[in-house]
C-alpha cells in the first residue's frame, strides 16, 4: 500500500514538473512571438520611414535639378555651390520629414546634387551626378528652322561642331485651333473670279458651316509654297562622299585657325563638344558620310559627344555611319523649349529689351529702333573712305583703304539688298557690329578679322538678313575664307568649297556640291555682336550617374 501511495506521488510530481515545463514553454514562446511581434512592428515602421525619407530626398534632387536649369540660364552657365533646406522647397513631403540639399560643382561644367531626407531618426540620401550645358541656338556650327522640301541641309557639306535641325516647317495662323495648316477649303468658282462668292457650293473640310480660306503662313525660304514638318533630313554625299559632323578641327586650313581662339579640351581631348539633334525627320547617310569618327586622333576626340534624333537614321550605312558617346537611339531632348527665331511675320515673337526695358511686338522692330540706317546697297574694297556715325547710340561704320579696315560697332541697317565685297577682295574687319539688310546679303569677298585680331574675341562681325544670304554665288566667285555670325529668316546658300568660322542659323540650306567646311567657334556664344536673334540661353542639365545611400542605422 504505502508503495502505490509513494508511485501515485511520484507520478504526481512528475506531472507537475512536465506541465511545468510546458507552461514554461509556452510563456517563452508566447514572449517570443511577442518579441517577434514588436521586433516586426518597430522594423516594419522604420521601412516606412525608410521608404518615405527615399522618395522625399529623390523628390528634392529632381526639384534642385530642375532649379539649376532655371538658375544658370538667369545667371548664365556658372555652376556655383548652393545650399537650402529641403522643407523649405515648394513641393509637398511627409509630414515630419526635415533634410537639406546641396550642389557642389567641379570640373567647371558638373556638380553633384545631395539631398539628405529625416523622419524620426531615420535618414535616407539620394547623390546624383549632372553635366550642364548651354545648348543656345548660338551654341552650335548649324542651327535650322523649317526646312525646305523634305530638307533642312542639301548637299555635301563638312560640319565641325553642334548642328541643331528643328525641321517643324513653317509658322502659320491656325485659325480654326486644329494644330495644323489648312488650305482652301473646296469651291465651285461659278463666276470663275478665282474667289469663293456667297452662294457657291463648298467642301465644309472642318463642318463649322461657313467656307474657310487657306490659312496663312510665313513663306520664310520664299519659294511661294507652304512646307511642312520634315520627315528626312538628308546629309547627303553621293557627290564626293566627304559629308561630314566632326568634333575637332583636324585637317582645318592654318590660316583660318590661327585667327581663332584654340579649341578647347575636355578630359585631355581636343573637342567641340558636339551634338546632333533632330525635332522633326530622319537623318539619311549616304556612301562614307559619318557622324563623327571611330577613333580619336592626333589628340583630338573623334566620336560626337551624343546624337539625339527622334524620327531615326536612313540611308545606308544610316546609324552605321554614326560614331557617338550615347549611340544612336536618344530621342530629341528638348521638347518645344528651343524655336527658331523668326524676326518678321507670321510666327514672329515679342522681343523684350533688358536695357532699356522696351517691349517690341517683333526683333525686327527692335533692329528698327536700334539700328543706324547707311545709304549704301553695297560695299568694296575699292572704294574711297567714308565714315557714319557714331550716332546717339553709338552705331559706326568707317572704311579706311589705307590700312583695309572697315570698323563697325552697334547695328547697321541697310534698306534692301546689300552686296559685300567683290570676287578676290579681302575685307579686313574690326570692332563689334552688326550688318541688318531688309532684304538678301551676297557676299563675294573674304571677311576676316583685322591682322593681330582674333575672331570673336577681338574683333567679331554679325549679318541678319530678312531674306537670304549667298556665299560666294556670283559669277566668276571664288572660294572664299569668312568669319562671322550669320541669319538669315529664309535660306543660307553657299556655291563654293568656302571655309567659314563661325555659327549659321537660318531655316533652310543649300551647301551645293562643292562640300563648304563650317567651324564652329565656341567661343562666339559669349561674344555675339549686337543686334542677332536668338541670343537667349537655353541649359540642358543630365544626369550621369544616380546613387542611393542607405542609412547605418537602418
Amino acid at each position: 500500500m504505502k508503495d502505490r501511495k509513494t508511485k501515485l506521488y511520484r507520478n504526481r510530481g512528475i506531472t507537475s514538473v512536465v506541465m511545468l515545463l510546458v507552461l514554461t514553454v509556452l510563456l517563452l514562446g508566447a514572449l517570443a512571438v511577442s518579441g517577434i511581434a514588436g521586433s516586426g512592428m518597430s522594423r516594419a515602421r522604420r521601412e516606412y520611414y525608410a521608404a518615405q525619407t527615399f522618395q522625399a530626398a529623390q523628390a528634392g534632387v529632381d526639384y534642385q535639378r530642375q532649379e539649376l536649369i532655371n538658375y544658370l540660364e538667369q545667371h548664365g552657365l556658372k555652376l556655383s555651390y548652393q545650399e537650402r533646406k529641403l522643407e523649405d522647397l515648394p513641393i509637398t513631403l511627409p509630414e515630419g520629414v526635415t533634410g537639406k540639399i546641396t550642389v557642389m560643382p567641379f570640373e567647371g561644367d558638373r556638380a553633384w546634387i545631395t539631398c539628405e531626407a529625416q523622419l524620426k531618426g531615420v535618414s535616407r540620401s539620394v547623390r546624383v551626378l549632372v553635366k550642364a550645358r548651354d545648348v543656345s541656338i548660338w551654341n552650335n556650327a548649324i542651327f535650322a528652322g523649317s526646312g525646305a522640301s523634305g530638307q533642312a541641309i542639301n548637299g555635301n557639306v563638312d560640319i565641325r561642331g553642334s548642328v541643331h535641325l528643328l525641321g517643324n516647317g513653317e509658322a502659320f495662323s491656325d485659325l480654326n485651333g486644329n494644330g495644323k495648316r489648312d488650305d482652301a477649303e473646296p469651291f465651285e468658282d461659278k463666276n470663275g473670279n478665282g474667289m469663293w462668292d456667297a452662294g457657291e457650293n463648298f467642301t465644309d473640310s472642318n463642318g463649322d458651316g461657313v467656307w474657310n480660306p487657306a490659312e496663312p503662313y510665313n513663306d520664310s525660304n520664299w519659294n511661294g509654297k507652304y512646307d511642312p514638318p520634315m520627315t528626312v533630313t538628308e546629309l547627303n554625299s553621293s557627290f564626293s562622299g566627304t559629308a561630314y559632323i566632326g568634333n575637332n578641327y583636324n585637317g582645318a586650313p592654318a590660316d583660318l585657325i590661327s585667327k581663332i581662339p584654340p579649341i578647347p579640351e575636355v578630359d585631355g581631348k581636343k573637342s567641340l563638344s558636339t551634338e546632333v539633334r533632330v525635332k522633326h525627320g530622319q537623318i539619311k547617310i549616304q556612301g562614307s558620310a559619318t557622324v563623327g569618327t571611330q577613333y580619336n586622333y592626333n589628340g583630338a576626340k573623334g566620336p560626337v559627344d551624343g546624337t539625339y534624333v527622334s524620327d531615326g537614321w536612313t540611308g545606308s550605312p544610316g546609324a552605321g555611319g554614326v560614331y557617338s558617346d550615347n549611340g544612336t537611339g536618344e530621342q530629341y531632348d528638348l521638347g518645344d523649349k528651343v524655336e527658331f527665331p523668326l524676326i518678321d511675320g507670321i510666327g514672329a515673337e515679342p522681343y523684350y529689351d533688358a536695357v532699356t526695358g522696351t517691349t517690341y511686338s517683333t526683333f525686327k522692330d527692335y533692329l528698327d529702333d536700334n539700328s543706324m540706317t547707311v545709304n549704301l546697297s553695297s560695299f568694296s574694297t575699292s572704294m574711297s573712305a567714308f565714315t557714319y556715325g557714331p550716332d546717339a547710340q553709338g552705331n559706326y561704320l568707317s572704311w579706311d583703304p589705307s590700312t583695309n579696315t572697315l570698323t563697325i560697332k552697334g547695328i547697321i541697317k541697310i534698306n534692301g539688298n546689300f552686296t559685300l565685297g567683290q570676287k578676290k577682295q579681302t575685307i579686313n574687319f574690326d570692332g563689334n557690329g552688326t550688318f541688318y539688310s531688309t532684304g538678301t546679303i551676297d557676299i563675294h569677298a573674304n571677311l576676316l578679322p583685322k591682322s593681330g585680331k582674333l575672331f570673336p574675341t577681338g574683333a567679331v562681325i554679325g549679318l541678319v538678313a530678312l531674306k537670304d544670304i549667298n556665299l560666294a554665288t556670283g559669277s566668276g566667285d571664288s572660294q572664299l575664307m569668312m568669319m562671322g555670325a550669320f541669319y538669315a529668316q529664309g535660306t543660307i546658300r553657299s556655291a563654293k568649297q568656302n571655309q567659314i568660322a563661325g555659327t549659321f542659323v537660318a531655316n533652310y540650306y543649300d551647301m551645293g556640291t562643292n562640300v563648304p567646311n563650317i567651324y564652329q567657334v565656341p567661343k562666339l556664344k559669349d561674344h555675339l555682336p549686337p543686334g542677332m536673334p536668338g541670343g537667349e540661353i537655353y541649359v540642358t542639365v543630365k544626369q550621369l550617374t544616380w546613387r542611393d545611400r542607405v542609412p547605418k542605422d537602418g
